[in-house]
């Protein structure tokens, strides 16, 4: 129970801080699909590709983490 309740806790923290430090233009680029001419203009201005890559940076990093820090 500990271990999830970390895993939660440490990704919406590494998640909310690489939204602080990276520029919301740099996680856009990220994602190919936003930036072809064929695409409706509502959905370039979306921040949900950002905020998902970006939370999932943070899982990755706090899973990683917990791996080096409980499995050793």
């Amino acid at each position: 129970m500990e271990t999830l309740f970390s895993l939660l806790l440490m990704t919406l923290f590494y998640g909310l801080l690489i939204l602080a430090v990276f520029p919301e233009k740099y996680l856009r680029k990220i994602s190919h699909f936003n930036h072809h001419k064929n695409v409706p203009e509502y959905l370039k201005f979306s921040l949900s590709t950002p905020i998902f890559f970006s939370f999932l940076i943070g899982y990755t990093l706090a899973a990683t983490m917990l791996y080096f820090f409980i499995g050793f």
